[in-house]
């Protein structure tokens, strides 16, 4: 099998963007998952949603519990929140 028009480059794994994934718990319904996140990272200077990815949603008593996979500035801001961003929840 050839594959035309491919090309490949080799390149340091510096410029390569690292992930870790985390779980964050919401209160509230899975259908606002998104404006959880848009809503999170409003409230949380440096915290970036385009780079957010979910793997796993799963509803739980009151809340939804999301299994996300976050760049590296965003976690830089999480862990000067010590991993306790600020959702505007008393």
């Amino acid at each position: 099998m050839t594959v035309q028009g491919f090309r490949l480059k080799i390149v340091s794994p510096d410029p390569l963007p690292t992930y870790r994934r985390v779980v964050a718990w919401f209160l509230g319904p899975a259908e606002d998952a998104e404006r959880y996140l848009l809503w999170l990272c409003r409230l949380n200077q440096g915290l970036d949603t385009r780079q957010l990815r979910g793997y796993e949603y799963r509803e739980k008593s009151k809340g939804l519990r999301m299994v996300l996979s976050i760049d590296a500035a965003s976690i830089s801001v999480l862990e000067k929140l010590r991993w306790r961003p600020y959702s505007g929840v008393g």
